[in-house]
């Protein structure tokens, strides 16, 4: 792991805000130098039948990116999002995965003795379910065990999680592991036992980069007791990597190797376990009833100014006349015209009042469980509100920014609305509180006019001088408001820009509302 991936590792526990229900949960990170990724948990927890959430971002771009509303349309900016919405993996403690009565594992173990009684479709589908939650729910918990441990300062607190990490992985994997005796048995179904199997491959692969990551940052700290720790880390790996050899998992990375088929395995182990948070969406365009109802009013509007030429010259004129004729023509000319122009006119207004799309989630085609619209426009500076304003302002390098570079003004709009009762109805008994709406914004199209990334910088005493090299870097300003109900609050952040990708991204501290 290098240095770069540590400090983008820390800086997402800077950009993560815990809050209490009915406010929303945001994660802005680096996903690699050509996107980012903007994280937004919405909670469903209350009696309220359901909960409104809008999301406001508004994004200011320097003038010499070039980017403006003819160069950089609605539709480029959706073609370079992803989005996927999915439930937000159940908190369980490390050492509560297998402990508790009510824990993943027994969960997973009861799916599994429903299944070997029964044996239907209805009690496979609970088994597969189990199991892919279990994974999950894993890999968030040594996830966040890892983040606690390189929050903390005190040393005795880092050798205390450490130690609790490698029990917790212990106990983990025996449990998990004692469950494929039940299933080593003759089947008609040979896809039980292979799902059990690639569960456990996903697990050794998970304790196998986490405790990568966990030496990376123990390798910064400086504390007594620190190599026998690292020593035992390290046979952990080991001994997962020698597991998953001796059940020939192929897994295997080698240093000699591109590694393709470790990373593709991987990603695929990856996304079959992660599925199972995933949420169906259904898109579908906003308007487009009222759309068809301007456009034909735009028809009916030029019909009435050829109609009534054609009527004002029929009255002026005999019935069969040059004068007459030549009017015809020019109406008919300009009728096309007339609606193209009422046409695109009512559009605008019609787009500006609307969102540009809806996106239904559902846990299943039966369980709609909210939806979502989405728009995106250019704006002037004075349709921004004030308050806006006044946190973009904050920079005293702003006013240069402002007044003589300037900057273009995109508002990307987003209404979220969550049916709450529905999502209680598919929790299985796991603590489902939230969802997660992830959103990463590919950053290709700004970088097209940047100037190189290296600039030649001379420095000198007076007497001698040398040529230096310094970063070229660009300011991408982001201002979010988040809404629910009375609640309000703001969140800025500095996308830092250069002609090769994302430098950084840089949290500005404001006051909340």
């Amino acid at each position: 792991m290098t240095t770069e991936s540590l400090n983008s590792l820390r800086s997402n526990y800077v950009s993560k805000s815990g809050v209490a229900p009915g406010v929303i949960e945001e994660t802005i990170q680096i996903h690699d130098k050509k996107q980012f990724e903007i994280k937004l948990g919405y909670h469903f927890a209350g009696k309220e039948t359901a909960t409104v959430y809008d999301v406001d971002t508004y994004l200011f771009f320097p003038n010499n990116l070039g980017i403006n509303r003819y160069t950089y349309t609605r539709e480029d900016f959706y073609s370079n999002t992803q989005v996927y919405v999915r439930l937000k993996t159940p908190e369980v403690l490390l050492q509560k995965m297998v402990r508790e009565k009510d824990s993943p594992l027994e969960k997973l173990r009861k799916g599994i003795e429903n299944l070997l009684a029964n044996g239907d479709d209805k009690s496979f589908e609970s088994y597969e379910y189990h199991l892919k939650m279990f994974c999950c729910i894993f890999k968030s918990a040594i996830r966040e065990h890892i983040r606690c441990i390189s929050q903390k300062e005190h040393n005795q607190d880092v050798k205390d999680l450490i130690e609790k990490y490698l029990r917790g992985i212990e106990t983990t994997t025996l449990g998990f592991r004692g469950l494929r005796s039940l299933l080593n048995i003759p089947s008609r179904n040979k896809t039980v036992f292979s799902i059990f199997l690639f569960g456990d491959e996903y697990l050794s692969l998970l304790i196998e980069f986490y405790t990568h990551e966990l030496l990376q940052v123990i390798n910064t700290l400086d504390f007594s007791g620190k190599e026998e720790l690292t020593s035992r880390l390290f046979k952990l790996i080991r001994k997962e990597l020698d597991y998953r050899q001796e059940n020939d998992y192929p897994s295997i990375p080698c240093i000699d190797s591109t590694n393709e088929e470790f990373l593709f395995r991987s990603s695929v182990l990856k996304k079959f376990m992660g599925n199972v948070l995933f949420l169906q969406t259904q898109f579908k365009h906003e308007g487009e009833f009222l759309e068809q109802i301007t456009f034909a009013l735009a028809a009916g509007i030029a019909m009435m100014f050829a109609t009534g030429a054609a009527f004002l010259a029929q009255s002026t004129y005999s019935t069969v006349s040059m004068p007459l004729f030549f009017v015809l023509v020019v109406s008919y000319m300009f009728k096309d015209r007339v609606k193209d122009f009422i046409r695109i006119y009512l559009g605008t207004k019609l787009k500006n009042w609307l969102f540009d799309h809806r996106r239904k989630v559902y846990f299943n085609t039966k369980n709609n469980l909210g939806w979502c619209k989405e728009s995106f426009t250019f704006l002037k500076t004075d349709k921004i509100p004030d308050t806006i304003l006044k946190l973009r302002a904050r920079d005293h390098i702003t006013e240069i920014e402002n007044d003589w570079v300037g900057e273009k003004i995109i508002l990307y709009r987003k209404q979220i609305k969550l049916f709450n009762q529905q999502f209680r109805s598919v929790s299985h008994g796991y603590p489902l509180d939230s969802i997660n709406d992830i959103m990463r914004i590919n950053i290709s199209r700004f970088l097209r006019k940047m100037d190189n990334p290296k600039k030649p910088i001379y420095v000198g005493d007076g007497i001698n001088y040398r040529k230096i090299y310094g970063n070229r870097v660009y300011h991408v300003n982001m201002i979010m408001k988040y809404s629910e109900g009375k609640r309000v609050k703001y969140k800025r952040f500095r996308l830092v820009l250069c002609q090769s990708g994302i430098k950084r991204i840089e949290a500005v501290a404001i006051g909340t509302e």
